[in-house]
């Protein structure tokens, strides 16, 4: 009885362990599947950080770089592309490195970045790469460093010209802005050629009889422009601001003449310590006539005399007790005159004025200056400089330039007898120009 009671409790016994050592079986076959998954993670987690380490260390090396770089201004554009290059690369392969791994990277190519024209690319990729999240495992030195490039190109995107030293700024055609007509139409706001004998000058017989008579119809210069510029200060050799276009007419002469008039807009003061201030630059144009050097009607003498002007020579001026040296240049004579003075709502007194002074010619030193270039010869004539008289008499006819038909001309003035009669340098009428038409330009 006792060895048949036995056995069925070793059956159980042993069915019992096995099925103990089957569980544990499973459950080691369980933990040593999870212990697997685990090492595989912290492999995969340690080759991401690995990269991750590694792309940082060529990141930190291109800044280095390109910060070495950034002092170099032959090479700033250059730089400002590889740093921009860079962070594009590095945000990709930072923000994305779970879901692509070690042996999938995104080629630089892919983008479209060419190395000879990086900043067309560069500026439709800025939003875009600014718009991504920054990593979080990235130093705030790095972050700062990828966001610079990004803000400059979204400013440049604006106005290139900030930032680019290739982008030059536009300059207006020379005599674009006021329009030409025929002198029998007379319409306003334009200029109009005019015939050089209109203008009364020394005649042949000055120095005996003082007397004046109208000029030869010939001139060494004829108008094909006219400018006008509203600024807030008087600008000198405007002739660098303007397109002036090819002329190439064989000679020593220039072929073209510029006259920039520089009349002031502010009011005139008696103890005045500065000339300068808002005002106009009335610019024309005159280019060299084509027959200057057969002209029977511009004699051998006026030539010389254009040739010591353009060549700055000086002369001997008598006088006493002793002759003095002079530049010829001070022989340069304004003409100018209002044509239709009997049609201008004038008082009594001021008739009287016009009357007296018009057509009354002018020195124009020392209130000008010469600039040269390479095919013109540019003259300023400063009103800022004036007298009080004469800038307050002018001040009070500006409201009224709108309403004249200006005539404008230049000449060399005659000191000998082998120099008269006087010939006219160059010649145009202005009608009925309106400055508040124009807007101011800064320069």
């Amino acid at each position: 009885m006792g060895i048949c009671g036995s056995r069925p409790k070793v059956s159980e016994d042993l069915a019992t362990s096995n099925k103990k050592n089957k569980n544990n079986h499973n459950h080691n076959h369980r933990s040593n599947r999870r212990r697997r998954r685990i090492l595989r993670k912290r492999i995969s987690s340690r080759k991401i950080e690995a990269n991750l380490a590694h792309s940082n260390a060529a990141l930190q090396a291109s800044n280095r770089a390109s910060d070495a770089a950034w002092f170099d201004s032959t090479s700033a554009l250059d730089s400002e592309c590889d740093d921009e290059f860079y962070s594009v690369f590095d945000e990709v392969s930072a923000g994305h490195a779970d879901d692509i791994g070690e042996d999938r990277r995104v080629a630089p190519d892919h983008w479209g970045i060419l190395q000879n024209n990086c900043l067309p690319c560069l500026s439709s990729n800025a939003l875009a790469v600014e718009k991504r999240p920054s990593s979080p495992d990235k130093p705030s030195s790095q972050r700062k460093s990828l966001s610079k490039p990004s803000f400059k190109l979204r400013e440049g995107s604006l106005d290139m010209t900030l930032h680019s030293p290739r982008a030059i700024r536009q300059k207006p055609l020379a005599g674009s802005l006021i329009p030409c007509c025929l002198i029998e139409k007379q319409t306003p706001g334009s200029w109009s050629q005019i015939d050089p004998s209109s203008f009364r000058v020394r005649g042949k017989n000055y120095l005996r009889d003082k007397k004046k008579e109208f000029a030869a119809n010939t001139a060494a210069f004829y108008p094909f422009g006219a400018d006008l510029f509203l600024s807030s200060r008087k600008v000198d050799h405007i002739a660098r601001f303007v397109q002036i276009p090819a002329i190439n007419i064989p000679g020593d002469i220039p072929p073209i003449l510029i006259v920039n008039i520089q009349i002031p807009l502010y009011p005139a003061s008696f103890f005045q310590s500065e000339y300068d201030g808002e005002g106009m630059n009335v610019v024309l144009y005159f280019k060299l006539s084509e027959n200057y050097s057969k002209d029977q009607d511009l004699p051998d003498q006026f030539r010389e005399s254009i040739s010591k002007l353009v060549n700055d020579e000086v002369e001997r001026v008598k006088g006493f007790p002793l002759d003095s040296i002079a530049p010829f240049r001070e022989r340069l004579k304004i003409l100018g005159k209002v044509a239709n003075v009997e049609n201008l709502p004038l008082s009594m007194p001021e008739k009287k004025l016009m009357n007296t002074y018009n057509e009354k010619p002018t020195l124009s030193r020392p209130q000008h200056e010469f600039f040269s270039g390479e095919n013109y010869l540019e003259v300023d004539l400063d009103v800022h400089r004036f007298s009080y008289i004469a800038r307050k008499g002018f001040e009070g006819f500006m409201e009224r330039l709108k309403l004249c038909n200006l005539d404008f001309a230049l000449t060399i003035q005659g000191h000998k007898a082998e120099e008269l009669p006087e010939h006219i340098l160059c010649a145009i009428r202005l009608n009925k120009i309106d400055y508040n038409n124009f807007n101011h330009i800064g320069f």
